[in-house]
């Protein structure tokens, strides 16, 4: 059978990023191509868990104009070889599920789990094709030994279960959706049916599965000894700066290795230890960010901060400085990803003129996530946008333009939720336009009208207020 991509337009419109994947193939040197946090299912089968780097390939969708699929793909093949198969869905036993399907019939390539089609083809799996997988599950939990869990009355719980749907005459899961995970309890036992939750359920509920995350090989790490008390940050950063030198020396200078989360190990002056850990919001390199590393120089700062204040404030009734001296520290990374030093060529030359790997670094330097809005076409200012995905297109059915000029007379700061206030009848007010939204929806269309004034109080502060048609004000938005 040729391969056979899916093509992520055929998601429907409420659909998210998958959450995991499952991959087939018959040698994995590398199993954290897609994300850090990967699990070993069996010898040939492995999981992936792409929510931990989902910003980080929305963004790299976005620089290279590709479909995710498209990217997916290639990486994949770069990995393993053009003989995989990889199935991507919201729970990883659902992957599974289908996986398993694929395989049986011969299936080659990246099939996308939460596509029309696949969800079709994934109701139609047999009972034989259901039980075939939960072999290996049964050896999952019986190698982590939950509460509960023997193997030998898992098995004849399912020989109950098969006895029953021989006996009813099913075809398949799906022929028995009105059945609840309560129902399967308490017919045969919460094993099977926390395996039916996750069958048919639409959610990423992982509670019981049996993820076992491979161990990352061993990490580099470094560690400072002060001959010294140091307690001041231009100081802490002069030394942290050499630190991540080092550290980037023991990496492969190929931008192979880009890490998801280091830990920064601190010992005080009386020689408690404290940890904090640093977590990007995209993957980081650290030659990259050579030879001043500004990125993690920045997240630092931010945790020495916050640390420096919650030790303050706990210990308040000590005479200790302000500054805690440090005499210690060691940086450990946590996880990494494993990125083909191919992929920044793979489709060629940035054909765009916005510099998303700059936006990827100011988004970890700071000390919030980047957030992206659009316009929705809506008279009310509550409803006049939404956050959107970093990376989504524009609507092009909606003319931005013409919404952009309506906004000239509105403020900058807007409230989330409205502030019922007093009718204002000795500050002045500025009539600025009375509006409507969508008023042939309402049985009453009086109640859709608002009149905006600018309402200045007697120290000069200008607010954005409404009155509604029962004459209700109400506070919106503040003027600069």
């Amino acid at each position: 059978m040729t391969a056979r991509i899916i093509d992520l337009g055929e998601l429907r419109r409420d659909e998210t990023f998958p959450a995991y994947a499952a991959i087939l193939a018959p040698a994995v040197d590398n199993p954290f191509v897609l994300s850090p946090a990967a699990m070993r299912w069996s010898d040939d089968i492995h999981l992936n868990r792409l929510t931990d780097c989902r910003q980080f390939w929305q963004a790299q969708k976005k620089k290279l104009r590709v479909k995710l699929t498209e990217l997916f793909d290639t990486l994949l093949k770069q990995g393993y070889g053009d003989d995989y198969l990889a199935v991507f869905g919201r729970h990883p036993w659902q992957c599974l599920l289908y996986l398993y399907y694929q395989r049986q019939h011969g299936g080659r390539g990246l099939f996308l789990l939460q596509s029309p089609l696949d969800q079709n083809i994934y109701r139609s799996l047999n009972w034989e094709q259901w039980f075939a997988p939960q072999q290996v599950l049964a050896e999952h939990w019986q190698a982590l030994a939950p509460r509960g869990f023997t193997l030998d009355q898992f098995r004849a719980r399912q020989a109950r279960l098969q006895r029953f749907i021989e006996r009813i005459g099913v075809a398949g899961p799906a022929a028995m959706a009105g059945a609840n995970e309560n129902s399967m309890t308490r017919r045969f036992d919460r094993w099977l049916g926390r395996i039916w939750r996750w069958t048919l359920q639409q959610d990423s509920d992982l509670a019981l599965f049996p993820w076992r995350q491979y161990q990352q090989p061993s990490l580099p790490s470094v560690e400072r000894d002060l001959e010294y008390p140091v307690n001041q940050w231009q100081y802490i950063a002069l030394l942290l700066r050499e630190d991540f030198a080092r550290l980037a020396q023991l990496l492969p200078r190929d931008d192979s290795t880009h890490v998801n989360r280091i830990c920064w190990q601190i010992t005080l002056f009386n020689y408690r230890r404290i940890e904090v850990e640093i977590s990007f919001r995209h993957p980081y390199c650290p030659h990259r960010d050579a030879p001043d590393f500004d990125t993690a120089l920045y997240q630092l700062r931010y945790l020495y901060d916050d640390l420096m204040r919650e030790l303050c404030a706990r210990e308040s009734d000590l005479d200790l400085p302000e500054a805690m001296p440090f005499v210690g520290w060691k940086l450990d990374i946590r996880e990494r990803m494993q990125l083909t030093p191919q992929l920044w060529d793979l489709f060629g030359q940035d054909v765009d003129s916005v510099d998303y790997r700059r936006i990827q670094e100011l988004q970890n330097k700071l000390p919030l996530a980047f957030e992206s809005y659009r316009f929705h076409a809506s008279f009310f200012p509550e409803d006049s946008f939404a956050p959107v995905p970093i990376g989504t297109p524009d609507d092009e059915q909606l003319e931005s333009l013409a919404w952009v000029a309506s906004a000239i007379n509105k403020p900058l700061f807007f409230y989330r939720d409205v502030i019922p206030i007093p009718c204002p009848q000795r500050l002045q007010k500025i009539f600025l336009e009375r509006n409507s939204n969508q008023w042939w929806l309402d049985g009453d269309a009086l109640h859709s009208i608002r009149d905006y004034y600018l309402l200045r109080d007697r120290r000069g502060r200008c607010s954005w207020v409404y009155r509604d048609a029962d004459g209700a004000w109400f506070k919106q938005g503040e003027f600069s």
